[in-house]
């Protein structure tokens, strides 16, 4: 009976685990709706490749994704996903950003650390 209770907790205790991994996605419609929470903030956004503009042989990107809540243009480090990927991104919330006279709103700039 002490094994099986040990087993058991032990269980309970790697499913809360894996249930806090997999909750520190920040979905892309809680950003929209509330920015001034998430400005200069670190998140992790992922999502489906909707649009990019890129210079491949610098490896730099302005992509963005969709998640099914919200888009969000993101700044990946290293990498240009093409349309149809799907990417995460871990990086920090830029509200009201301005790159080349496009307003882009929203961006997550990966690699940044937040405050």
């Amino acid at each position: 009976m002490n094994a099986t209770r040990k087993i058991v907790t032990a269980l309970a205790m790697f499913l809360l685990l894996l249930t806090a991994c997999a909750g520190s996605r920040t979905k892309i419609g809680d950003i929209r709706t509330n920015p001034g929470e998430f400005n200069e903030k670190e998140v992790t956004v992922k999502g489906t490749v909707v649009q990019t503009y890129a210079v491949p042989f610098l490896k730099q990107s302005l992509v963005l994704i969709d998640d099914g809540t919200g888009e969000i243009w993101v700044k990946p480090v290293g990498k240009v996903p093409f349309k149809g990927e799907e990417i995460s991104i871990k990086g920090v919330i830029k509200v009201g950003l301005t790159i080349a006279n496009k307003n882009l709103g929203f961006i997550v700039i990966e690699g940044e650390k937040g405050q």
